[in-house]
């Protein structure tokens, strides 16, 4: 099941829900299928981001198009084991939220036509307000910049929200490519790519390719466990408990991928050379014109295989104008190889919280 709540949320948390609390739709009329749990706020209630949510919030993030790799119901809930994730649909807004050790925070702000936005988002502050014991732990992550448009501003530019002065930060930016310059990789700028891809093909003739399927999902999970071991053999510089906990929860997050890719509805491809699988990547499309790489992992030490991987998956998305492969989690090894694809742009967002007075601090 799409569950993200079972495996971390303590039962005391959740109350019994009787059909007539259930969430409504867009239009405040039609009820959501039921529930059987949901956590409480005050007079609010949140039920779990499950399944049974994936056709409002794709229905909310496709009217919305916003094209960030954050506003996919897939990448949400293969992350969303590190913290419960609940919703509620509040002025025709899909409003997604999350619980973890840092209180109830918003993983999105709220999905859905500017003038609802604002009044679900004083709701949801209210939410979190009755929930958090601080009203600083209230905070809304992954925030589209178009976002801040339909907020006040104070005389200095802040944003307001309710009357309130509220915090910008800047946080990693997604990458964006142009779809056929990954798939052409023409000119200098990719020449090392050419090279990488070509010496891969010719040490390895009998490499093929196919769709992922279920029948690869104890391999790709035995593929996730040697990449996790050689991944501590490298250590990057830095800070060691940081790695571990990030590497630890990359890899779970792969790991529902692979349980859950045909209920998400991904497209796959598997790498194989003398019959073992050696890759694996997953995707799907964000908006129309834009797809999304959710997972990519190839054998550490079989030179080549990422590149050339990557580059076969990207025409499977040839019909779509850009690619984006999300952020790069503040690790430079990532951002540099990232980069290296020369983006055609960025996916800005900014974080959201309240600003803290000095006496709080």
């Amino acid at each position: 099941m799409l569950n993200a709540v079972n495996a971390v949320m303590d039962a005391h948390f959740l109350t019994p829900a009787g059909a007539r609390h259930q969430p409504l739709d867009s239009d405040n009329r039609r009820r959501l299928e039921p529930q059987g749990r949901y956590l409480v706020s005050g007079k609010y209630r949140l039920f779990p981001f499950d399944k049974s949510a994936k056709p409002y919030f794709d229905d909310a993030a496709a009217r919305l198009g916003v094209a960030l790799s954050d506003y996919s119901f897939a990448n949400n809930v293969i992350w969303l084991y590190q913290a419960s994730g609940f919703y509620q649909i509040i002025e025709g807004c899909f409003c997604l939220f999350g619980l973890s050790g840092n209180g109830l925070t918003m993983l999105l702000p709220p999905l859905g036509e500017p003038h609802r936005q604002r009044r679900a988002l004083k709701t949801c502050i209210r939410i979190m307000d009755q929930y958090n014991p601080s009203p600083y732990q209230a905070r809304l992550d992954f925030v589209y910049k178009d976002f801040l448009q339909i907020l006040d501003r104070a005389e200095d530019g802040t944003p307001m929200i309710d009357g309130e002065p509220w915090h910008v930060e800047v946080t990693n930016p997604d990458y964006i490519y142009r779809t056929s310059d990954l798939i052409d990789l023409r000119g200098n700028a990719f020449k090392t790519k050419r090279n990488e891809i070509n010496q891969f093909r010719r040490a390895y003739p009998n490499h093929r390719l196919v769709p992922f399927c279920a029948e690869h999902h104890e391999a790709a999970r035995r593929l996730v466990n040697t990449w996790t071991e050689n991944r501590i053999r490298a250590l990057p510089e830095g800070s060691l408990e940081d790695f571990l906990y990030n590497l630890e929860l990359e890899r779970k997050a792969i790991n529902r991928t692979v349980a859950l890719y045909e209920e998400l509805g991904l497209e796959g491809l598997c790498l194989f050379i003398d019959g073992v699988l050696e890759g694996f990547t997953f995707g799907e499309r964000l908006t129309p014109d834009v797809a999304n790489v959710l997972i990519e992992k190839t054998n550490f030490h079989i030179q080549g295989a990422a590149q050339y991987l990557f580059r076969e998956f990207t025409k499977v998305f040839a019909q779509s104008t850009y690619i984006n492969v999300g952020d790069d989690l503040g690790f430079e090894n990532l951002r540099r190889v990232k980069m290296s694809y020369r983006p055609a742009m960025f996916g800005e967002k900014v974080i959201l919280h309240r600003r803290v007075p000095m006496d709080a601090r």
